[in-house]
């Protein structure tokens, strides 16, 4: 079974992804729970992005490690270093899932991670972690 959290939909996600595939994945989940997702190709994408919303405008952001012109980590210290993004959830979407490449994540100021290949449940529950409910307790359960 799949949790569904009616209580997240209508949030705002910025994914940072450069590979098509693994947009396209991620893009088919998030928007089945509900979501809206804007695609960044890059970090710098993703911080030209992050400048032309208003603050709090995003409610958290999937960001891959490795990327052509700013990887993740660049991309995350650089989110960081400006205060109206300081709590905006940064979550790491990778294939490097060893212990340095996890306190890497957190040491550039990501909160979390999940690994690749993604799955629509472990996406639920970093989304659940992160995202305040819209509307307590309204779940939904519906098989995969």
């Amino acid at each position: 079974m799949m949790l569904v959290r009616r209580a997240i939909a209508g949030a705002k996600i910025l994914l940072v992804e450069d590979n098509p595939v693994n947009q396209e994945v991620a893009l088919f989940i998030l928007e089945d729970f509900g979501l809206h997702v804007d695609v960044a190709e890059n970090g710098s994408l993703a911080l030209a992005r992050l400048q032309a919303a208003a603050p709090g405008y995003y409610d958290l952001i999937f960001m891959d490690m490795q990327m052509p012109v700013m990887d993740g980590l660049t991309a995350t210290r650089e989110i960081r270093k400006n205060p109206d993004f300081g709590k905006l959830p940064i979550v790491a979407m990778t294939a490097n899932v060893t212990p340095e490449d996890r306190q890497g994540c957190f040491q550039s100021g990501m909160n979390d991670f999940v690994s690749k290949p993604i799955f629509p449940e472990e996406l639920a529950k970093v989304l659940l972690r992160w995202i305040p409910p819209r509307a307590a307790g309204d779940l939904a359960w519906e098989a995969t």
